[in-house]
């Protein structure tokens, strides 16, 4: 301090008063001088001090230390003095300086009061330069041993703080009338909680107000309150119709919990003639009692007049509960509710009595022009529906478009309007194709007979997996034998049955046959529209639907009559085919399929397997047709020609035989789908046993005489037919049988391997001028089907297409050249065979 004031000596506050007072020119200079002389003086006596300080300092550097610790041996001093709880302090952050724990308590009560009895932890720890839980732990010390300092979210606030934020809360609650705890905690950044209960303790002792019983987070002056009750009573007495309390507080910016509590005080005290109906939701609305009895008034003369009440129109009125207030208003009256109104019995009765009028006289009636206008078509059908129960005439009527009573007389009398016609029909039916006549009966035993035929075929499955199990397994077992196992390829094929299969598909979905029809329903909402002018349209498109079905059951009953009646006055001498001529015709066909089947045998197992399978599909079912035609005759259910039989009418015919005969004609129509020509010639024998028919064995003379006709037949459609492929298929028949003295009947699928047989059996140029044609023919296919995919495609066409057109023309210009020569190698034979040569 000696030295400051020294080094500061030189300026003077006399020196610096003498400067400031008035001066002249001569007496300037003058000061000026000395000034300059006590300038230099003194900075002779700072040099000199500076010199004597100098000294001072080299003399204490020289001098020599007695007993000197250093930094880090008072570190380890006091760190073992800790160790040994010698000494209780506490390092800084920055590691300079030990504080004690007291003095951190103080320290903190200083800042606490020096920042307004409001600070945060964290920013004491800036303040204090001491670890932040040294801080928490003294904090939490100092709060509990003294009650006026609370830690609140990390801030430690004290009384005074509290009373000052208390004042500023009444100065802002006197200025506006209320303040919200929300708004107070954002403001003072404190919780709701803690901010309602300090605050609660001082109302009345420094803030001037009360708070709100319903919400305590808010609080009012008790002008406020006043204020808003004269306004919520001038406002609510002004009212003159329902009005939501929503919308008022919005407008008006009440306090709801105030409002609801100062509405229910005036309606319970009388001050307000009305009602809070919906209590205190959103929902809510207020009803003065003028409105009320106005509206009480207008539903009572409404209801008198009309005898119904509508709930859209109450709900216009502003009645938001229709149904309870109608059932609370009229009590007493038997009222019936249906979905948009109310009915009295008024309304009920005169619709009883014209339902009951309508079924008294058979005709019908519609309600809903009865009713009044604003009936919808679902309320008059709630009301008919009710109305039936009672009447107990749901038997004598029916109830057509929901609001149309029809009396079954009346139906009665609309579905005898077709009698004539459908045995009219019935009788046109039966002399057209009677074949085709099927009853509900029918349906049934043709179901029955599908069934079974899929449980036989299961039965033959089964036995033949057993039998082939049995066989594979002893071989396998053995591990020897010639048994080779043998490896099928399954080909799936979409929309198309599997010609290997032998199962016959039931006759349900697609191939159910379709039932007798009596009339599509256009028609017969045509024929009733006629006859009954004076219905609406929506009546006879329902009444049509309604008789659709049972028109087509009494046509199938009428049917049925015809033909019984046509069955017992046709006798047996008028059958188009006798006994003996089903014989011959019989045994024709028997012979051929003889006949046909030793020219198959001569093949390989697979070219075998689909001739005669081809002859299953073609000779033998036309004679199963014969014969099923030959034993529906009895049953007026033979056709004209009998190759236009399908597999559905021949389970027709056969649901109508008689037992004895059902069984064996069912094999025989099973065995059509089978793979074996003995099978199938074997049941032939039980059928024709059945029909009285008896086959008999073919000669030699005879058998001549048919290859020799077969051969004649061929010949001639030979030598008119110029279709390249249809000539290849009977000229390698034709050779097939000169060279084999065998009949074959074979598909065209089947020519390739009748050629490759002929190998060796015809000379050679022969040979070779039929692969040649075949290979032509087949080109000639090929360019057909192209050229028929690129028409479908409309493309244009490419150079490959083009040259393939070329290709085409010259193949059908040689075949053109070939055709003659081909037709000479059976029209002019040189050799019949090699093997005769």
């Amino acid at each position: 301090p000696e030295r400051e004031s020294l080094s500061l000596g030189c300026r003077s506050p006399e020196r610096e008063s003498l400067s400031l007072g008035p001066r002249s020119a001569s007496h300037r200079h003058h000061q000026q001088q000395q000034q300059q002389t006590e300038g230099r003086l003194a900075m002779a006596a700072d040099w000199a001090e500076i010199r004597r300080l100098a000294a001072d300092f080299q003399r204490a550097q020289f001098a020599s230390t007695v007993q000197r610790l250093s930094d880090r041996n008072c570190v380890e001093i006091v760190a073992k003095l800790i160790a040994d709880k010698q000494l209780d302090v506490i390092y800084t952050l920055d590691g300079k300086e030990y504080i004690t724990p007291a003095q951190i308590a103080k320290e903190i009560r200083d800042e606490l009061y020096v920042h307004g009895g409001r600070i945060n932890v964290v920013d004491l720890q800036h303040i204090l330069n001491v670890d932040l839980t040294h801080i928490e732990s003294k904090a939490n010390d100092i709060v509990k041993s003294n009650r006026d300092i609370q830690l609140v979210l990390g801030q430690l606030i004290d009384e005074t703080y509290l009373n000052q934020m208390a004042e500023e809360v009444n100065d802002r609650l006197q200025e506006a009338g209320h303040v919200t705890m929300a708004e107070l905690c954002k403001l003072y950044d404190l919780p709701c909680d803690f901010l309602t209960e300090e605050l609660s303790r001082r109302i009345g002792r420094i803030i001037n107000g009360q708070m709100d019983t319903y919400d305590r987070g808010v609080i009012f002056t008790d002008a406020f309150v006043a204020q808003h009750k004269a306004r919520i009573r001038g406002l609510f007495s002004a009212i003159t119709r329902p009005t939501p309390v929503s919308s008022l507080i919005s407008q008006y910016k009440f306090q709801e919990h105030l409002l609801y509590s100062f509405l229910e005080e005036f309606i319970s005290n009388g001050r307000l003639n009305g009602a809070v109906i919906g209590g205190r939701q959103d929902k809510a609305v207020y009803v003065p009692d003028i409105y009320s009895r106005t509206q009480n008034n207008w539903v009572d003369s409404f209801y008198k007049q009309n005898s119904y009440l509508e709930f859209d129109t109450l709900s216009r009125l502003g009645i938001p509960d229709p149904i309870n207030y109608i059932k609370k208003r009229y009590k007493s009256a038997s009222m019936i509710t249906l979905k948009a109104v109310c009915v009295s019995h008024t309304i009920v009765d005169q619709v009883e009595a014209s339902v009951e009028e309508a079924i008294r006289s058979g005709m019908w009636v519609d309600i809903q022009p009865l009713l009044p206008s604003s009936f919808s078509v679902e309320d008059a059908s709630i009301l008919l529906q009710q109305l039936m129960r009672t009447m107990n005439k749901q038997s004598d009527s029916w109830i057509f478009d929901d609001t149309i009573v029809v009396s079954e007389q009346f139906i009665n009398s609309c579905a005898a309007i077709f009698d004539p016609m459908m045995q009219h029909k019935a009788e046109q039916e039966m002399q057209n194709n009677h074949a085709h006549v099927l009853t509900e009966e029918d349906l049934k035993q043709a179901a029955i007979i599908a069934e079974s035929m899929i449980s036989v075929k299961k039965d033959k499955r089964e036995d033949r997996k057993k039998k082939t199990s049995d066989g594979s397994g002893s071989t396998r077992a053995g591990g020897g034998g010639n048994a080779r196992e043998i490896r099928t390829k399954k080909h799936k094929k979409r929309g198309k049955r599997d010609e290997d299969s032998d199962e016959e598909m039931p006759i349900t979905g697609k191939h159910r046959p379709k039932a007798v029809i009596f009339m599509p329903k256009e028609e017969i909402e045509s024929i009733l529209k006629n006859h009954n002018q004076d219905c609406p349209e929506e009546l006879i498109s329902e009444l049509a639907e309604h008789l659709i079905r049972r028109l087509n059951k009494s046509y199938q009953e009428v049917l049925h009559s015809v033909f019984t009646s046509t069955a017992s006055s046709t006798s047996g001498a008028n059958r188009k085919k006798t006994v003996k001529e089903l014989q011959e015709e019989v045994s024709q066909f028997h012979n051929n399929i003889r006949l046909f089947e030793k020219g198959a045998r001569l093949f390989a197992d697979d070219t075998q397997v689909q001739l005669e399978k081809h002859l299953l599909k073609t000779i033998c079912t036309d004679i199963s047709n014969l014969l099923f035609n030959f034993m529906a005759g009895d049953l007026m259910m033979s056709v004209e020609t009998y190759t236009s039989i399908t597999s559905e009418l021949r389970l027709k015919m056969l649901a109508k035989l008689a037992e004895e005969s059902r069984g064996p004609l069912l094999k025989l129509h099973n065995s059509l789908n089978g793979k074996c020509i003995e099978e199938f010639l074997s049941i032939l024998d039980g059928v024709t046993d059945v029909c009285g028919i008896m086959l008999k064995k073919i000669d030699k003379k005879k058998e001549r005489q048919v290859l020799f006709q077969h051969r004649q037949a061929l010949l001639e459609q030979v030598k008119t037919s110029e279709d390249p492929a249809l000539v290849l298929h009977l000229t390698s028949v034709l050779l097939f049988q000169l060279s084999s003295h065998h009949m074959l009947h074979a598909p065209g699928r089947c020519v390739p391997q009748i050629i490759s047989f002929l190998n060796g059996k015809i000379p050679e140029d022969q040979y070779k001028l039929l692969v040649k044609y075949q290979g032509l023919v087949v080109k000639q296919l090929i360019g057909q089907h192209r050229k028929g995919k690129g028409d479908e495609d409309s493309g244009e066409y490419s150079n490959i297409e083009k040259e393939g057109e070329s290709e085409g023309e010259a193949a059908r210009k040689e075949l053109q050249e070939l055709t003659p020569f081909v037709k000479d190698l059976v029209l002019k034979p040189r050799k019949t065979s090699v093997t005769e040569e």
